[in-house]
């Protein structure tokens, strides 16, 4: 009879248990591999941004650093007219590469869409700007990605801004810019995660 119990409560059980095994797990930004490739210092974001918008003629939106194979570049989010597009640019050569559906990293698979790209275009503080004022308030700590966050309790509010993540030493830290002030805000936690 015990048995019986066992088996039953097993062949019941098995399903939840699939289902709790497939949802995704929340996996760091960077690796310790990624931090320790990135070799840029104050400005470089600021300036790939401005070579990336002139290249492909849109604006960005979102830029994170990635090294594919060794080579230090950065996957990037650009808004071209009303069309959201991915790429992928190569620092050292200055190549700008638009990205399939196979080479897009897995948050460009989800990417949040039109509420953001309206939320970046009409924010009163660039991109740009975001990233020299978190880098300039921590000196010594290079942006590494960059990018329009919302309110992490009310996504539908009007509060937005941008999270900047900063390389300091061995670790990265994130830092929120609010997009209608261009002031730090204390508390990064109060908004989406990047």
């Amino acid at each position: 009879m015990k048995r019986t119990i066992t088996l039953f409560m097993v062949v019941c059980l098995l399903p939840l248990a699939s289902v709790t095994l497939a949802q995704q797990v929340s996996q760091p930004s960077f690796t310790n591999q990624d931090i320790s490739a990135y070799h840029g210092d104050n400005n470089t974001l600021v300036n790939a941004i401005a070579v990336i918008e002139q290249s492909a003629a849109g604006k960005v939106i979102d830029i994170r650093f990635a090294s594919t194979n060794g080579t230090p570049g950065y996957n990037v989010v650009l808004v071209k007219g009303a069309q959201v597009q991915f790429f992928h640019f190569q620092e050292h050569s200055k190549q700008v590469v638009e990205l399939d559906a196979s080479s897009k990293p897995t948050y460009m698979l989800n990417w949040r869409g039109k509420a953001d790209v309206h939320f970046a275009l009409t924010a009163q503080v660039s991109l740009s700007t975001a990233i020299q004022t978190a880098e300039q308030a921590h000196p010594g700590a290079p942006a590494m990605a960059a990018g329009i966050a919302r309110s992490a309790s009310n996504p539908e509010s009007d509060v937005h801004a941008y999270n900047v993540l900063l390389k300091r030493g061995g670790s990265v830290k994130r830092v929120a810019i609010d997009s209608a002030t261009g002031e730090e805000i204390a508390d990064p936690s109060a908004l989406s995660s990047f």
